[in-house]
């Protein structure tokens, strides 16, 4: 920790840090000032964990400089160094936000133990916040782990998802001695606002909360994975038999209510209802899948039984389904957003989500699809370039010879002539 000792006579200043055992102590640094604002001036430019002050000191004391120190580094600890044998005086610097106070003459044991007890504090309070940015990082990952799986399971890769899904479990060994996962897939049918909704990871954040703080008492973790913005996939993650079949039920129907009565969506809920079947995510996916292409009026509730349908009842690929639209479509000026929308996806989520499938971006691939096409009339067909040009969506035909060079090192009067002759 980096420690700043303040005082308006230099002599006790030069005296603590002389005197004080630093050696003995978990301290990186030591600063030293001789008024407020000088002591100000430090902490604006210097990291500081605790600040020893007089109280007492000509134009602002340390009572107000503690205030101040607070109010811009919250978790900075005050130590008084206060003549005044009187509690009350010595109560309002604790109260106002000091950690301790230590009486004049001052003894220097007694400030390297109050030092060591601020210090205890400060490690635990940096215990604490390492904890939880792992716990943050953790469930990242695990959230990121399921995107994949659920990514495979929209390109036709079962079997990857299905091995994905069997190792998901194991993420958390060292919270349970034998966990299962019970699968919900929750479907957003209606927004309260149309003009207003939400981000897709304040959806995700939500959805996890609510389902960790119902099930808190059977020490519940949740993981995410959202690939189509309809639709998250929720899995919830017990120590085996923790969750009976019963508080299943009970704890679910609790979470459909809370959803739909507080948020500014209504769901329909499609879980798993017997906790001790054994499946696969294939079976999952194409199971809960089915119910919710079932609820083809999109009634909120929770949908416990499977439902029988007429032809497909699997998602598609959104992307799959973006790269067909692209092709279709390459004499248009094609934009990200307009092809975001027509997947049902968030904007900043599908130019993701595109690239991870791909390779490019949502841009370069369009641009790669267009010269593509245009190579191929160039070399099969014999309408003019500027045609050429308008089929694969240039109105400019500067702009598309420009374009085609870079992308070929040639011209497409070169190009043409160059495959003709062959």
């Amino acid at each position: 920790m980096n420690v700043l000792l303040v005082d308006d006579q230099k002599a006790i200043v030069e005296s603590l840090k002389k005197g004080i055992h630093w050696e003995n102590l978990p301290v990186r640094q030591v600063y030293t000032a001789c008024s407020a604002k000088e002591a100000k001036l430090v902490l604006r430019n210097f990291e500081v964990d605790v600040l020893v002050s007089d109280i007492e000191m000509p134009e602002e004391n340390g009572l107000s400089l503690c205030r101040w120190a607070k109010e811009q580094f919250q978790e900075i600890e005050c130590i008084f160094l206060t003549s005044h044998a009187d509690f009350a005086y010595a109560k309002e610097a604790i109260a106002m936000g000091g950690f301790d106070y230590v009486l004049q003459p001052v003894k220097y044991r007694e400030v390297e133990a109050v030092l060591l007890k601020a210090w205890d504090k400060i490690s635990s309070r940096k215990k604490l916040r390492r904890l939880e940015n792992t716990r943050k990082l953790v469930i990242e990952q695990r959230n990121t782990i399921l995107d994949a799986m659920l990514s495979k399971m929209l390109r036709d890769k079962g079997e990857e998802a299905d091995q994905i899904y069997r190792h998901f479990a194991e993420m958390f060994r060292m919270e349970y001695d034998n966990c299962t996962v019970h699968p919900v897939l929750v479907q957003i049918l209606k927004w309260k606002r149309l003009s207003d909704t939400w981000e897709e990871n304040l959806v995700r954040m939500t959805l996890c909360n609510i389902a960790e703080e119902l099930f808190a008492d059977r020490d519940v973790r949740a993981g995410i994975s959202c690939l189509r913005e309809d639709r998250y996939w929720l899995f919830l993650v017990a120590e085996k038999g923790a969750v009976g079949d019963d508080l299943w039920h009970r704890r679910l129907k609790e979470f459909y209510s809370f959803v739909n009565e507080n948020m500014d969506f209504s769901v329909g809920v499609y879980p798993i209802a017997e906790l001790e079947e054994d499946l696969t995510f294939s079976q999952v996916f194409g199971r809960l899948g089915r119910r919710a292409e079932g609820n083809k009026e999109k009634k909120p509730g929770i949908y416990w039984e499977d439902v029988e349908t007429v032809g497909h009842a699997e998602e598609t690929n959104p992307i799959d389904t973006a790269v067909s639209y692209i092709r279709k479509n390459l004499s248009k000026n094609i934009s990200r957003a307009e092809v975001a929308e027509l997947v049902h996806l968030n904007e900043e989520y599908f130019s993701r989500l595109f690239r991870q499938e791909t390779g490019d971006t949502f841009k370069d691939f369009v641009l790669l699809e267009k010269m593509k096409a245009a190579k191929k009339l160039l070399a099969e067909t014999h309408p003019s370039v500027s045609i050429v040009a308008s089929k694969v969506g240039y109105d400019n035909f500067s702009h598309f010879s420009k374009m085609f060079k870079k992308m070929t090192e040639v011209t497409p009067q070169e190009y043409r002539k160059d495959r003709q002759k062959r």
